[in-house]
């Protein structure tokens, strides 16, 4: 069972918006050893909660983490061979502002959720204004996609992936060297051009220099 959440309930907006981003079924008790993870920094003081309590935060329906092998990149295959090995991704909110991300593992059996590795802040507000958007695009007024997170970071790639019935939407994050337009919406194949090249030239290098 999936659930359905409006894009801007997740992320406490509070003006209509017709998008239907869903979320599969978040693990059990995930929430809550997120919370328990969070409220342990907060209370240390260390960043990135500094100054911030849990009762000041909220936390948004978390999405699920994919990734793809660099020989089935170097092929052509994206999507098709991308894999969810347990991991989900949780933004964490002060108000309408993401302050942080955590990282949930959990059992791909059972869906019981099992620990709670880190929060981080690496590119969360990147990751915010991807998930707007998101909330923009045509074709999610037209029918439900599933919010799903595209990482590879022996490419340096961080990508939302908007999976559909009929078509799939790739969001990805800011690129320093320019190989991809940050918060452009590209189609599968539109990605795999700007990626195969990228795993090619990554296999060719020495062992030991391939994560």
């Amino acid at each position: 069972m999936r659930t359905k959440l409006l894009l801007y309930l997740a992320l406490g907006f509070s003006a209509v918006c017709h998008a239907a981003i869903v979320y599969p079924q978040a693990p059990n008790g995930g929430q809550q050893l997120v919370w328990k993870f969070a409220d342990v920094i907060a209370q240390k003081h260390l960043r990135p909660l500094n100054g911030l309590s849990v009762e000041d935060l909220t936390f948004a329906a978390p999405y699920q983490d994919y990734s793809v092998g660099l020989s089935n990149l170097a092929s052509g295959e994206l999507l098709s061979a991308a894999e969810s090995v347990g991991g989900w991704q949780y933004l964490i909110m002060h108000g309408t502002n993401a302050v942080a991300s955590a990282d949930l593992s959990a059992d791909k059996k059972t869906g019981k959720a099992i620990k709670c590795s880190g929060l981080g802040t690496g590119f969360v507000q990147e990751r915010l204004k991807a998930l707007r958007v998101a909330e923009q695009l045509p074709q999610v007024k037209r029918q439900d996609y599933e919010l799903r997170s595209l990482d590879m970071p022996w490419l340096l790639f961080s990508a939302f992936w908007l999976h559909g019935k009929s078509d799939d939407i790739i969001i990805p994050l800011p690129d320093r060297w320019g190989r991809w337009n940050g918060y452009q919406a590209y189609s599968e194949s539109e990605m795999v051009k700007r990626l195969k090249p990228e795993a090619k030239k990554k296999l060719k290098e020495p062992r030991g220099m391939v994560d």
